[in-house]
């Protein structure tokens, strides 16, 4: 069985594509917190602090973990530093980042603070679309900008616009009253970004990330945009939450391979009762997971090909083909 250390927080984590999956986290260590990539195999696990990561509390910056679809990750600490590790215990490689005012052409600036991105961009040059939050409101993941790195040089450049989901495209309902009143300027937030075949996909998990936990969410969305971040396609979509008894919201993510997207309800109202579906990208089924004896409470953090990663609090496993059933 595969342990993460006690205390382990999730910051970031990707499957690979040799079967592994690598995390990035923090843990307590007795004299504050270490912060450390896990190389994860089916029967070993790597534990790899990074001490040139900053480990420090209410960082203008968290740092953000992005899988390389050639194998390792990179980790961005701030607009103008990353970091790529090829392999567990391999030397990391600092990359400098060009074009970072970028960031200040949106007010307030935004930052790294959460989310996930994936590229299937298997080149010298893969590039993401990096989710960034609100400068201020940093629960709020709002923005996405897009970075280019070229592995074999060590360097990344940003460009922009920095990308904002227009309100009007997704089926906002934030107080599900007909007659409600806007509080603050009309936004959507913006929690993951899949760059497949030329296409980029989006999730939005509704209007109000930051009251999510208290309130539940309006709506989530999974969608194909176009020019102007224009909404071609709503790949899979729920709304009218607010209208229902209970609390609704669904967490999603694409998975490292980019075929499915994992949708992870925050509360156990609704039909899923809080179990996880996996939305097939080719041809848009609802999945149900089977999951092996004894994991049946544990959670899909990603696939690549045939492997998954399942954690059951703190324990890790890989399951070949799990079984995925309609409905």
């Amino acid at each position: 069985m595969l342990r993460l250390p006690d205390g382990w927080w999730h910051e970031g984590w990707s499957a690979l594509p040799d079967g592994g999956l690598v995390l990035l986290g923090s843990f307590p260590d007795g004299n504050g917190y270490t912060r450390a990539l896990a190389w994860a195999s089916p029967h070993e696990l790597t534990l790899q602090p990074v001490p040139h990561v900053d480990a420090g509390a209410f960082a203008a910056h968290e740092p953000f973990l992005l899988g390389i679809p050639s194998g390792g990750c990179v980790i961005v600490t701030d607009p103008l530093t990353a970091w790529a590790h090829q392999a567990p215990g391999s030397a990391p490689r600092e990359i400098r980042l060009d074009g970072g005012a970028v960031f200040t052409t949106v007010e307030p600036s935004p930052r790294l603070h959460g989310g996930c991105a994936v590229t299937t961009d298997a080149g010298a040059s893969p590039a993401w679309a990096v989710v960034l939050s609100h400068g201020v409101l940093s629960q709020e993941r709002r923005h996405a900008a897009d970075l280019t790195i070229d592995l074999e040089a060590g360097t990344g450049s940003w460009s922009g616009p920095i990308r904002t989901l227009r309100p009007d495209d997704y089926p906002r309902d934030p107080f599900g009253d007909d007659d409600f009143g806007e509080v603050g300027e009309p936004a959507v937030s913006l929690t993951a970004t899949l760059r497949h075949g030329g296409a980029l996909l989006v999730i939005s998990e509704g209007s109000d990330l930051g009251s999510m936990n208290r309130y539940g969410s309006d709506f989530a969305t999974v969608a194909a945009l176009g020019a102007d971040d224009a909404v071609t396609d709503r790949v899979w979509e729920r709304s009218g939450w607010k209208r229902e008894p209970g609390k609704h919201g669904v967490h999603g993510r694409f998975t490292s391979d980019g075929r499915h997207v994992l949708l992870t309800p925050a509360f156990r109202t609704g039909e899923w009762k809080g179990r996880q579906r996996v939305l097939r990208l080719d041809d848009r089924s609802l999945l149900t997971p089977a999951l092996p004896k004894g994991w049946t409470k544990a959670r899909l953090l990603d696939g690549h090909g045939p492997t998954w990663w399942l954690d059951r609090e703190g324990e890790l496993m890989a399951v070949a083909d799990p079984e995925l059933h309609a409905g």
